[in-house]
């Protein structure tokens, strides 16, 4: 019996023959794509390392608030509007004025009075030192010639004196003389009188005797007369005494009015003092007057700086009371880039480096480079302080804000603070010597407040060396 044919063989060389092409093809494919993605793959890692990148970027710049200074009232005129470019000293609104026109002038008026009360007392006070000193002078010249007429008056007295006294004495000695010739001649005429009657004596020689005694108490009488007129001198010592006494106390009185004429040097210098205290009303009052006047002057408010009005609080007719913002404003030629970077980036950022920043809303990117790091993270400054004592703690990647300041020789017109951007910073060693003059120049630009004469402050922020 025949067995039947087995079926021919199935041929399985062609199928086997093309598995191994396809996966030939499959590994030159993969090896192509693997060499043409390598470079990219490395410069992309290199990149990478090479760079700290961060979305959490922004355009920022120092707003200025504008408030008025030292006044308040109603706004009668609003001179720009949201989106206007103002000029350094351009009048931005103007409040009513009238108040502060009032304190000007009460305050002129306090200040003409002032110099008025100045005025006279510099005239009194001159005019008393001229006649203080004089008065001084006249008082001495008065004491002096009140010593002058004591001394004489105590001569006079001590003449005076010495002159009764010895007219005195003198006729004493002479009531005494003949006081003794009148008791002799008494004698002589007694005893001769008796003789005369006994016819011892002639009669010429009793009359002589008699008239010898008739003179004695002629003598006698005269000298008694000249004692008593003596006597009377006691008088004129007494009167001399008393105008002694009298020109004692004009002597006394000239002291005092020297010394009441001395004391008004005292007054001399109250006055100087009074004069000092009206200087200083006067300058009290020119402080007040230039106040009001800077009070009337700020009704004006103007632009601190030369910038763009991006935000108007206040309209028309508003109440404004000092202090509170009005308006702000910020320069647009001196934008910068916040860029928070995380912590783990920080590694090769330095003050220097050069930046790429892409501005979202424009679709491309601007250089700039890095001017400093802050010192203290984000967190930092959180309203919600981290608590991490309650024994919860989720460690989260601190942000560090770096500040970038954008090269001037670009075209920035476009930009506007608040812009969302992404930063790429390269790593490197960085510039000390550009970031110190850089933070010197934005120190210089934060502390005027102004824009250059010749209008070069778009230069400010440039390095020194990129600066025409």
């Amino acid at each position: 019996m025949n067995k039947p044919e087995a079926p021919p063989a199935v041929s399985q060389s062609k199928p086997g023959r093309g598995v191994p092409v396809a996966r030939v093809a499959g590994l030159i494919v993969l090896a192509g794509l693997a060499g043409f993605l390598a470079p990219m793959v490395v410069r992309f890692v290199a990149f990478r390392t090479g760079h700290s990148i961060t979305d959490d970027a922004f355009l920022e710049a120092q707003m200025v608030h504008v408030a008025p200074d030292g006044v308040s009232g109603r706004i009668i005129r609003m001179a720009v509007r949201e989106d206007d470019f103002v000029r350094k000293g351009q009048l931005l609104l103007e409040i009513d004025a009238d108040h502060y026109r009032d304190q000007v002038d009460l305050a002129e008026a306090k200040l003409r009075m002032a110099k008025t009360e100045a005025k006279r007392q510099e005239i009194g006070l001159e005019k008393l030192r001229r006649e203080v000193p004089l008065s001084i002078f006249m008082a001495r010249q008065s004491l002096v010639l009140a010593q002058t007429e004591q001394a004489k008056m105590e001569r006079v007295l001590k003449l005076t004196t010495d002159e009764v006294a010895g007219t005195i004495l003198e006729s004493e000695a002479l009531v005494g003389v003949a006081q003794a010739n009148r008791t002799l001649a008494q004698l002589e005429y007694d005893r001769f009188n008796t003789l005369y009657q006994e016819n011892a004596v002639t009669q010429r020689r009793a009359q002589e005797v008699t008239r010898t005694n008739e003179s004695t108490k002629a003598e006698l009488r005269l000298a008694e007369a000249k004692l008593a007129k003596s006597n009377s001198g006691r008088a004129q010592i007494d009167v001399a005494r008393k105008d002694l006494e009298a020109t004692a106390v004009g002597t006394e009185k000239a002291k005092v009015s020297l010394a009441l004429a001395e004391t008004q040097m005292e007054t001399v210098r109250e006055a100087e003092q009074m004069l000092e205290l009206r200087k200083q009303a006067v300058s009290e009052a020119q402080t007040l007057l230039h106040t009001a006047r800077h009070h009337l002057e700020n009704t004006k408010v103007v632009a601190p700086i030369s910038g763009v009005v991006v935000k108007r609080m206040k309209n028309t007719g508003d109440h404004v009371t000092m202090g509170l913002p009005l308006l702000t404003l910020y320069d647009p030629d001196l934008l910068f880039v916040t860029a928070n970077l995380e912590e783990t980036r920080m590694a090769g950022v330095k003050a220097g480096n050069r930046a790429e920043v892409h501005i979202d809303a424009l679709g491309r990117a601007v250089s700039g480079r890095v001017l400093w790091m802050n010192r203290s993270t984000g967190a930092e400054f959180s309203l919600l302080p981290r608590n991490v004592v309650s024994g919860e703690f989720t460690k989260v990647v601190q942000r560090i804000p770096v500040r970038i300041v954008l090269d001037q020789d670009q075209d920035l017109t476009d930009l506007r603070a608040g812009y969302s951007t992404r930063v790429t910073i390269a790593h490197g060693e960085g510039d000390a010597e550009w970031a110190r003059k850089a933070l010197e120049e934005s120190r210089r630009l934060d502390s005027r407040f102004d824009e250059s004469e010749n209008g070069d402050e778009k230069e400010a922020l440039k390095p020194a060396g990129e600066r025409p």
